[in-house]
């Protein structure tokens, strides 16, 4: 460590309570609410807390704050309410303050919000208020420090630190830095990367670290640059920080490299080539770099007699430095590239090794070099292209002409040979040329190149012409140029036979019979068209395509017809019959070669066909077959359907109608067995009943009925039993009456609310000037005039009659359900 120096002096300890921001983000649909949880206070002292608020709701929002507090401590500069507008969002700043003697624990203090936009919204935030003994913890050192420091050296460092608090204290240490710089403790006390001491109240102690500076690498870090290391200590009392910054500088540090750089170099005879090679300064301060050559043999031992340079001039080489600009400076991690330019000799052989050194100013102990190579190279190459190649259609017996073009690609003059090693055994050829000298990038064509196709080649016959060019002594691949030899195919066919009948149907059959003249096996596209709508179709041969589902092709297509063969095409086509008048119908048969669609051979055929005034009457029969009559009996059941449907409903009706007649019958017969016993009625006039003044009753007997016919009477009339319904809940009925009550109030007082906005609009209705108040009159209730000549109405003993059926009933329906 070349320096190290330690400052004492007194810092006063940052008493700004730490502070825990609540991870909760309180959120409703009227607001959101953020506030600090956690507070270190101290005795007689006054800490600041915060609480934000966010209206979201759409409106205008009045929030209240209430609050409650535990013992020995006040809240100050909080509102009891504040109203916020729509999408506002405020921080609330205020005060927790502790008296003097307040003991040391951890209290909670809640602060209520609630909000005018709904009663019963209730939000509690708790802050949780750490009453703590006070610290004082402080460094020997006054503000930050620097110090210098040499690349690769493990730097020591002490601080002291003292107690001025009145209570012992038991200290955290930490180090914090934003490098990578490896670092340590040199102290009893530690944990992983932490460090505790215990301080009594006064008590100095010495707080030792280590830190590893590393190497300057890629010019990190720069001259008087590098990181800072910030020391905290944390007291245990109330978490109060102390921190110490000291900075580490890099002194200077001088250096260079070379990046990977092509070192072999190939040359043709007297040309020239440059090298590339790229530096970087890799220190922490600006320099200039120094470039020098030297020849070296192929072991890398200097050639004595050749003097380092930055020009050479050697056995006929000449090697130079192009953009070295050694007179300007290199910022730290900048590049500058230069070249090293060759001038080979004029030969067809040689090398060359040559040293570049490059030297920083300042450091000459950390030269770099190069090792670059520069060889001759004789290049012999031949390429080869087509000029002409009209041979891909050619017919028997004709001749064409190929042409190619041979290049010299190397660097010096060649001897070339060019031969035939290939070709068909249906054409000849014939080559003019088969050795040529051709200079240093220069080209020949050779035009001299014949093919003639065989008499009896065969159509579509095809091959590969293949011509070798090589160098004279060399044993490099020859180069090949490839012609390709296409036999066209010549397209003939002739008709050899024509057919044509009418059979016993009333169809005319033809029979065409072709031949392929020509020299390749063709395929043949047929179609029939017809100058009448009427039934037509080929007989597909076997082989042939045509459209699948078709029940009468009308076309087809046959590959693969050999040569010099026969095929036959044969169609048929009904006559027509449904004609008025007598006519002659037209066959036409296209055939097209699958090598020329385009020219068609066509055939015409024609029928003479009589009108229907000509043709003898047909006789048509009457048989039924047997899905005749499945189709029948089929249509007959729809038809029915519906009919045996209603049959089938009108009998369960009836049925259901004579079963309630029947139960009807039994009742009626029982009831009549009730009433056998009383005396026969009889039919009076309906005023007779109003003459007589007092009948004497008569008890009657009720007969006696076995108890089970009662009771099936009984069940029969008053129908099945039915369960007795559960009693409803006295909860659901007050809450029900409830909703009913409110409900009408709701009614009550929007008619009101109706009344008085119509009131407050048109004003109190008037009654109208001419409407006159009409004089009451007393009651008499004797102005009614009664008619009770058998008084009736008057009071008296009741008078019994006799109960006298005067209309007779209707009798009941039977099909009544």
């Amino acid at each position: 460590m070349r320096r190290a120096s330690v400052a004492l002096v007194l810092v006063l300890c940052i008493f700004t309570p730490m502070v825990e921001n609540s991870a909760a983000n309180l959120e409703n649909g009227i607001f959101e609410i953020d506030s600090t949880t956690r507070h270190v206070i101290h005795r007689g002292e006054t800490i600041e807390a915060s609480i934000t608020i966010r209206n979201i709701a759409d409106q205008v929002n009045e929030v209240s704050f209430q609050h409650a507090l535990p013992d020995n401590i006040s809240i100050s500069n909080l509102p009891d309410e504040y109203v916020l507008s729509q999408g506002q969002v405020r921080q609330f700043k205020f005060y927790f303050t502790c008296d003097d003697y307040a003991p040391y624990q951890t209290v909670n203090a809640v602060i209520t919000i609630t909000s005018s936009l709904d009663s019963q919204l209730s939000i509690d935030n708790q802050f949780d208020l750490v009453i703590s003994k006070q610290s004082n913890l402080q460094y020997g050192v006054n503000g930050d420090s620097q110090f210098v420091v040499d690349p690769g050296i493990k730097t020591n460092l002490a601080v002291n630190m003292t107690n001025y608090g009145l209570f012992v204290d038991n200290v955290t240490f930490s180090l914090a830095t934003n490098s990578n710089w490896e670092w340590g403790w040199t102290m009893n006390n530690t944990q992983n990367l932490t460090s505790y001491e215990y301080f009594t109240p006064n008590q100095l102690k010495y707080i030792y670290l280590w830190i590893q500076v590393p190497q300057v690498i890629n010019s990190q870090p720069l001259f008087e640059s590098g990181p800072r290391f910030s020391l905290v200590a944390t007291s245990n009392l109330d978490e109060c920080t102390t921190t110490w910054n000291f900075d580490l500088l890099m002194s200077e540090f001088r250096n260079v490299s070379i990046l990977e750089t092509e070192t072999n170099l190939s040359l043709s005879p007297d040309s020239s080539g440059r090298t590339p090679v790229t530096i970087t300064n890799v220190g922490n301060v600006e320099n200039i770099m120094s470039i020098d050559l030297q020849v070296i043999n192929s072991q890398g031992n200097p050639i004595i007699g050749v003097p380092i340079s930055d020009r050479i001039d050697y056995d006929g080489w000449i090697i130079a430095v192009f953009g070295g600009y050694e007179d300007e400076f290199i910022q730290p991690t900048n590049s500058r590239t230069f070249e090293i330019g060759f001038q080979s000799p004029n030969s067809n052989s040689g090398e060359i090794h040559v040293r570049v050194i490059i030297t920083p100013s300042g450091a000459t102990n950390r030269a770099k070099y190069v090792d670059l190579q520069a060889t001759v190279v004789w290049q012999r190459e031949v390429n080869a292209d087509l000029i002409s190649d009209d041979c891909s259609q050619l017919l028997p017996s004709e001749s064409c002409d190929a042409g190619f073009r041979i290049y010299n690609e190397g660097n010096y003059q060649d001897n070339y040979l060019v031969e035939i090693i290939e070709q068909p055994n249906f054409v000849s050829l014939s080559l003019g040329t088969t050795s040529l000298e051709i200079g240093k990038n220069s080209f020949v064509d050779i035009n001299s190149l014949t093919i003639t196709a065989n008499q009896d080649a065969s159509a579509f016959a095809n091959g590969n012409v293949i011509i070798a060019i090589s160098l004279t002594n060399s044993n490099q691949n020859p180069v090949l140029i490839n012609f390709d030899v296409v036999i066209a195919p010549e397209i003939s066919w002739s008709l050899q036979n024509l057919v044509q009948e009418n059979d016993a149907i009333g169809r005319v059959n033809i029979a065409m019979t072709l031949r392929n003249n020509g020299n390749a096996m063709d395929g043949i596209i047929v179609q029939l068209q017809c100058s009448h709508f009427t039934e037509m179709s080929f007989i597909p041969p076997s082989g042939a395509i045509y459209e699948s589902g078709i029940e009468y092709p009308r076309s087809f297509e046959i590959n693969d017809i050999n040569l010099a063969s026969n095929f036959t095409v044969r169609a048929w086509a009904e006559i027509p019959v449904d004609q008025i008048s007598n006519g002659t119908m037209y066959l036409n048969i296209s055939i097209r070669s699958i090598f020329t669609p385009d020219e068609p051979i066509e055939f015409t055929t024609s029928v003479q066909y009589y009108g229907t005034n000509w043709q003898d009457d047909e006789v048509k029969t009457n048989e039924k077959t047997l899905g005749d009559y499945v189709e029948l009996t089929t249509d007959i059941l729809k038809s029915w359907f519906w009919i045996i449907i209603s049959i089938l409903a009108s009998g369960l009706i009836i049925n259901k109608a004579v079963r309630d007649r029947s139960d009807r019958l039994e009742n009626q017969t029982m009831i009549d067995t009730i009433n056998s016993a009383n005396t026969a009625e009889k039919q009076d006039d309906w005023l007779a009943k109003f003459g007589s003044k007092r009948v004497e009753t008569t008890l009657i007997e009720s007969p006696e009925i076995a108890a089970e016919r009662f009771e099936r009477s009984f069940k029969n009339r008053a129908g099945q039993l039915k369960p007795v319904t559960a009693p409803i809940d006295e909860k659901l009925r007050d809450a029900a009456a409830l909703v009913l009550d409110t409900h009408d109030k709701s009614i009550v007082r929007n008619e009101a609310d109706e009344l008085l906005n119509a009131i407050d609009l048109g004003g109190i209705n008037q009654p109208v000037s001419d409407n006159e108040k009409l004089p009451t009159a007393q009651y008499n209730p004797k102005m009614t005039k009664r008619s009770d000549p058998r008084n009736i109405l008057t009071d008296g003993e009741q008078i019994a009659t006799e109960f006298t059926k005067s209309v007779p009933l209707p009798d009941e329906d039977d099909l009544d359900f």
